[in-house]
């Protein structure tokens, strides 16, 4: 697809009305299609851009990523984390011992062995790795395998947020005799056959780990890269679960008596920024954006009032460390945006704003931010390619500044370093930002135990975090999953978990 470009004069001419670009839901036809109870249905939000095991390539690759991959642990329902390919561990705040399911099989039959933890956890943390836990597992300093199914970890300093890493997608187990360059991974499901672009087909794993599940024979993920076909596939039968309900649709779901939405609190959105082009190399420039948009014009423009202004700090709202100090740091300040613009000779340039016609959110964002930073006194165009082409974008630098949807990758303050610390390239960090006085807090941050004494260093981050603006936090937003009657299991998880919520497939069953 091309990507598709709107310029100053396309606007609309009121900021609310960046609402009226999401269509309406195209409305059910036809019967309702008889359910095979052995298929489990999910509609994608976009087809994956990619299925390497160690990258993030967005939700729609997680969902996929978890139903052939497993890690050592795992969240369940609740989003606690348990046992996944290791069945217990112990631990004393630089060691962790973790003994392996003695039934753990890989897809190709071999058994998961301590030797292919330590494999994989070479891989991600290797010199030219492209992991996006790379430098989060720096703090491993050995990995020993102790016999076949009981593997030892070092760290070099106490980590909390440690286990929390290790209960994501980021980290998965690996079959070391297949290698990466055709990965195979020891899940609930294996992939039969795939259409590019249209569809994935899943059968499950008969030698899975965990005695009855999965609970459906068979599973077939389609991509909806229109939302409102999605819902409208969900009305209709041809799917049992969508994820991403489009948020002008929320409301209709709830009040359908065959249908159920789970509404959990979800990423943020953000702002990133290419600091190696100009005018966003001049954190000026990028404090002048921040404090130029009215965030409660894009909840309700692209959220329909489901969410609420972020203006400081992406953690989750229950996180431990937010307060006063990490949670405003900016504000809607247009007569001083538009002066600091002027003063950086930023007035009148021609910027491009990197968003995506994917997801309506992503483009009703891109809208208002588009008209208050013209406002101010920016000439913005918008790129809006589709999903995975965002998403290469984000990842190879080609963009200026990029709407993107983001949040911790734990409920832990060390999810931060991810988003804003120095490291491997990724979409969900600002191009070329590296700061040598922000590293080294996100790295005491990481390992500091004492409560207090942390949430005083997130303190210290967040001051930086204003002044040098290595994102712009906007907004807080929900996050929604349509499922219809008679599917029972599926539980959506909770704040920066809420992307993971495909670990609980395996236990959905259908009426």
């Amino acid at each position: 697809m091309r990507n598709r470009v709107i310029g100053p004069k396309s606007i609309p001419a009121r900021v609310a009305a960046a609402a009226m670009l999401a269509l309406p839901a195209l409305a059910a036809s036809g019967p309702v299609i008889a359910q095979d109870n052995a298929v489990l249905r999910f509609g994608l939000s976009a087809y994956p851009p990619g299925l390497d095991p160690f990258r993030h390539e967005g939700a729609a690759g997680h969902d996929v990523k978890l139903q052939i991959f497993r890690g050592l642990l795992g969240l369940n329902g609740s989003g606690e984390i348990v046992g996944e390919l290791a069945e217990s561990w112990e631990e004393n705040g630089t060691e962790y011992v973790f003994h392996l399911r003695q039934n753990a099989t890989f897809h190709n039959g071999e058994a998961v062995t301590g030797e292919d933890v330590k494999w994989s956890l070479e891989q991600i943390r290797a010199e030219g790795s492209t992991a996006y836990f790379k430098d989060e597992l720096q703090v491993i300093t050995e990995v020993e395998v102790i016999d076949d199914s009981t593997v030892r970890i070092k760290l070099d300093a106490p980590t909390p947020a440690f286990l929390k890493l290790l209960a994501t997608p980021y980290v998965p187990i690996l079959s070391r005799e297949a290698g990466l360059e055709d990965p195979v991974g020891a899940g609930p499901y294996r992939i039969t056959a795939t259409e590019e672009g249209v569809a994935i087909e899943f059968e499950a794993f008969d030698d899975y780990y965990k005695e009855g599940y999965p609970k459906t024979e068979r599973m077939r993920m389609i991509a909806y890269r229109d939302e409102n076909l999605r819902v409208a596939a969900l009305e209709a039968g041809d799917v049992d679960i969508i994820e991403y309900v489009p948020w002008q649709s929320m409301a209709k779901i709830e009040d359908d008596p065959d249908l159920t939405l789970q509404e959990t609190t979800g990423p943020n959105m953000v702002l990133n920024f290419n600091v190696e082009q100009p005018p966003f190399d001049d954190a000026r420039v990028r404090r002048a954006v921040c404090n130029a948009i009215n965030r409660k014009d894009i909840v309700d423009a692209a959220f329909y009032g489901r969410g609420a202004p972020l203006e400081g700090l992406p953690l989750d709202e229950n996180s431990e460390v937010a307060d006063d100090k990490t949670q405003t740091l900016f504000g809607f300040d247009m007569e001083g945006a538009s002066a600091a613009l002027k003063d950086s000779g930023a007035t009148g340039q021609e910027v491009t704003l990197l968003s995506s016609s994917t997801y309506s959110m992503h483009q009703d964002t891109a809208l208002v931010i588009q008209q208050y930073l013209i406002n101010a006194g920016l000439q913005v165009t918008l790129d809006l390619p589709e999903w995975g082409a965002r998403v290469a974008q984000g990842n190879e630098g080609q963009y200026q500044f990029a709407v993107n949807g983001s949040g911790t990758v734990v409920n832990d303050p060390d999810g931060l370093t991810a988003m804003i610390g120095s490291g491997t390239p990724s979409y969900k960090r600002s191009y070329g930002y590296s700061n040598e006085e922000l590293d080294a807090l996100l790295k005491k941050g990481r390992h500091e135990l004492d409560p207090e004494a942390r949430a005083a260093v997130y303190d210290e981050i967040a001051q930086i975090v204003a002044e040098d603006v290595p994102l712009c936090p906007l907004t807080r937003r929900t996050q929604g999953f349509g499922l219809r009657q008679g599917v029972e299991g599926f539980h959506a998880l909770v704040g920066s978990a809420s992307g993971y919520s495909a670990f609980g497939l395996e236990a959905v069953t259908l009426d």
